[in-house]
């Protein structure tokens, strides 16, 4: 048996404010229910499967309305494979049956379930738990067609509200304003719920890989960078798309060189990416291309071979984060690293949030970004194997005006290469200042 509850109704600690709820994705993904305090038991034997959903109180019409019955539930949710109960039904199911096996994920709420079964649960934790963790890795990482669709209308939904943003980014104040615009878009698009807290970083912020205060004033008449990272979720498929451009609508100067850096990265992963491409050589790519693109800009030596750079790392000081990841129920989706998989110890590198081959039907982010980190810039120029590929004054130059840019996108691998699921918003400097021009 496997035994899967979903999310629960909770409430903020001494009030009866509830929080505010979204499914938890493995039982979402095997039921595609939406509402707290449902629960599933799957018999792997018999191939069957029971959702329980809450004994709703007397009082359920007058605060939320008519309850849902289990007719309309099975009717809604369930195949005829499915039988849908009551939740008080589960230890009248399970109570005098003993499985031969019981597979719960780790951290499972195991109270509903009679004394026995939880007992069993404990037993078979150490050896179970990993078995259900890989089949829900290996399941997830493979969207089907009814997936890919609820990921084309996510990234659609916040292609616009990316968009919208840009349009209105010179009318707002501060970063939280450019963050409510950015969710207002997606609400008018019935999509209430971001995938997570946006980003929305001004000038060198932008240089903080989660910035996520979004308090700061919005400089005026400024060539000076917004780096906006935010998305929405569709039926709890997310989103995640970045866009970095000029609070002035015109890319200048240090900010446009940047811009370039980061554009061409990805335009050469973007190029590369196929069934049976490993991961982390698109990563590698990435920060070679990226040496490539220091080295025009003068902020690395140019007498030296790239190879030569990367095996110095040079190229991770300025892109220190993984390159994408795999996304879908949720942004940073099950699934990134197989069973028995280790991470790569080594700058860069082991921040990837996945090392695998790509797989037809895999969703990943590419979202490489060259950024201005004193931390990590002061601790190589004190590094004489480092430093020595420095060009020290131009960093200084790019470090006191630019915080970072990152470029991201969403696609869908396919047999023959990819589909580019948020291509709706422009990311060439000259449509995004035209864009910004209307």
């Amino acid at each position: 048996m496997i035994y899967v509850p979903g999310g629960r109704t909770t409430t903020r600690p001494w009030t009866d404010t509830e929080a505010v709820f979204r499914q938890e994705s493995h039982f979402f993904y095997l039921t595609g229910v939406e509402e707290p305090d449902h629960h599933l038991l799957l018999d792997v034997e018999r191939r069957h499967a029971t959702l329980l959903i809450p004994d709703y109180g007397a009082d359920h019409a007058l605060w939320s309305g008519p309850p849902p019955t289990c007719a309309s539930v099975q009717e809604r949710y369930a195949p005829d494979a499915v039988a849908v109960a009551t939740a008080d039904t589960i230890k009248r199911l399970l109570d005098g049956a003993q499985p031969a096996q019981l597979l719960v994920l780790p951290g499972t709420d195991l109270a509903a379930l009679p004394d026995a079964w939880r007992e069993r649960a404990r037993q078979d934790e150490s050896a179970a738990a990993p078995l259900l963790q890989t089949a829900f890795a290996e399941a997830r990482i493979i969207k089907n067609a009814g997936e890919q669709a609820l990921l084309r209308r996510a990234g659609a939904v916040s292609a616009a509200a990316h968009v919208a943003l840009m349009q209105g980014v010179r009318g707002c104040a501060t970063e939280r304003e450019a963050q409510a615009l950015f969710e207002y878009e997606c609400f008018r698009h019935d999509a209430p719920i971001q995938a997570y807290t946006p980003i929305v970083a001004a000038g060198r912020a932008g240089a903080v890989l989660h910035y996520t205060k979004n308090t700061a004033p919005l400089p005026r008449n400024s060539d000076d960078l917004l780096l906006v990272d935010a998305g929405a979720e569709v039926s709890c498929y997310a989103a995640d798309i970045t866009r970095t451009y000029p609070l002035s609508g015109r890319f200048t100067g240090l900010y446009k060189t940047t811009y370039e850096i980061v554009l061409e990265t990805q335009k050469a992963v973007l190029a590369a990416l196929k069934p049976g491409v490993a991961w982390e050589a698109m990563h590698t790519l990435a920060l070679q291309t990226t040496a490539a693109g220091l080295q025009r800009a003068g902020l690395v030596r140019a007498d030296v071979a790239v190879d030569e750079l990367m095996a110095h790392d040079i190229p991770a000081l300025f892109l220190p984060h993984g390159l994408g990841h795999a996304i879908g129920l949720d942004v940073h989706d099950a699934g990134g690293y197989p069973k028995g998989t280790p991470r790569i110890d080594r700058p860069s590198y082991r921040y990837l949030r996945m090392r695998r081959d790509l797989q037809a039907g895999m969703a990943v982010t590419v979202e490489p970004g060259c950024y201005f980190v004193d931390a990590i810039l002061d601790a190589a120029l004190a590094n004489p194997d480092q430093a020595r590929y420095l060009v020290a004054d131009r960093v200084a130059q790019f470090r006191r005006e630019v915080g970072g840019v990152r470029i991201e996108d969403d696609v869908l691998i396919t047999d023959t290469g990819y589909e580019n699921l948020t291509a709706g918003v422009p990311k060439e400097m000259a449509e995004i200042e035209a864009l910004m021009a209307q």
